[in-house]
């Protein structure tokens, strides 16, 4: 049995792995702005409690795989940089913490990376070795796999930056402090500052919401609201840029869509598809879109098979 630990920026989420599959679940909330390291008494319980509610103990197990957001330093085993989330996270010792608290052996990697080789292994993308991933939480992430390798580069930044690739060089400003990034013009935080751009902001109803979510702009896009409906053909521009952005840069066969957003997918992949078919350049063939079935297991999944193969 491995443990696996997903680090999301608003949900922790610790599972029991064995043979692909998760055998349980356990979600904590993240609270990722007041940091990592006060979370990490709940986490290290919460794990205790999810193996004795199936009668195991840390003996039973074979190892712990943590993913995080951010750049992962896989052979140290520390974050070399995150943004706007567990600010405190940067150059912790997560081995000293793993041994002092589990006595496991233990890897990590980027959360984006983890999902791509859960969906390659076990998901919708088995058996492709060119592929990247596009995952649509609180931020927009992305990973990269070519020739059966995931991408990792010299600085531990390649393939996983695709939320910070530009699709407006006169946008907004990103949190990051580059202009005009994907997820300052798209991501999920980004949406009520975009919204309120609009002429019409005042008499839309997505006026009378607190907190915007992609699923409220969609349904108020539906009902005919011209606001959300421009908004909506704003969001399918730049993510589709992004997509074809990704395409031209690591030429995959598939691109997986995964995370919240994919909940409308029956709206959502039809648009995107169409637009990344029209702007693509892959004269050799159109580009499969595929959405993950179960991003939730996807990251646990993907961080259990490398401490798999970092065990065998």
């Amino acid at each position: 049995m491995n443990i696996a630990i997903d680090f999301g920026g608003t949900r922790i989420k610790i599972g029991l792995v064995h043979e692909g599959k998760v055998h349980a679940l356990r979600t904590l909330p993240a609270h990722s702005s007041k940091g990592l390291i006060p979370r990490l008494p709940a986490v290290a319980a919460a794990v205790r409690e999810l193996l004795a509610c199936h009668r195991l103990s840390i003996a039973d197990c074979e190892g712990i795989g943590i993913a995080t957001p951010g750049l992962v330093d896989t052979v140290n085993r520390t974050i070399v940089s995150i943004n706007d989330k567990y600010s405190d996270a940067v150059g912790f010792s997560f081995q000293a913490w793993i041994a002092d608290t589990f006595q496991l052996p233990f890897v990590m990697e980027n959360d984006a990376r983890s999902a791509l080789i859960g969906e390659t292994a076990y998901g919708v993308a088995q058996r492709e070795t060119d592929a990247v991933l596009m995952t649509f939480g609180t931020g927009i992430g992305t990973a990269a796999m070519m020739n059966g390798k995931i991408l990792h580069g010299r600085h531990y930044q390649a393939g996983i930056l695709g939320g910070h690739l530009s699709t407006d060089i006169h946008g907004s400003l990103c949190n990051c402090g580059n202009i005009g990034c994907l997820e300052a013009q798209a991501g999920h935080w980004a949406l009520n500052q975009a919204a309120r751009q609009h002429p019409h902001y005042s008499q839309s109803r997505l006026s009378q919401l607190t907190q915007l979510s992609y699923l409220a702009v969609l349904e108020e896009a539906l009902s005919g609201d011209q606001a959300a409906t421009d908004l909506l053909e704003h969001l399918i521009s730049h993510w589709s840029a992004g997509i074809v952005n990704l395409i031209h840069a690591y030429d995959p066969e598939v691109v997986i869509l995964s995370g919240g957003l994919m909940k409308s997918k029956d709206h959502i992949v039809p648009l995107l598809s169409e637009r990344v078919c029209k702007n693509a350049w892959t004269p050799w063939g159109k580009v499969r879109i595929a959405v993950a079935e179960d991003p939730d297991a996807s990251v646990l999944l993907g961080v259990s098979r490398l401490l798999s193969e970092h065990t065998a």
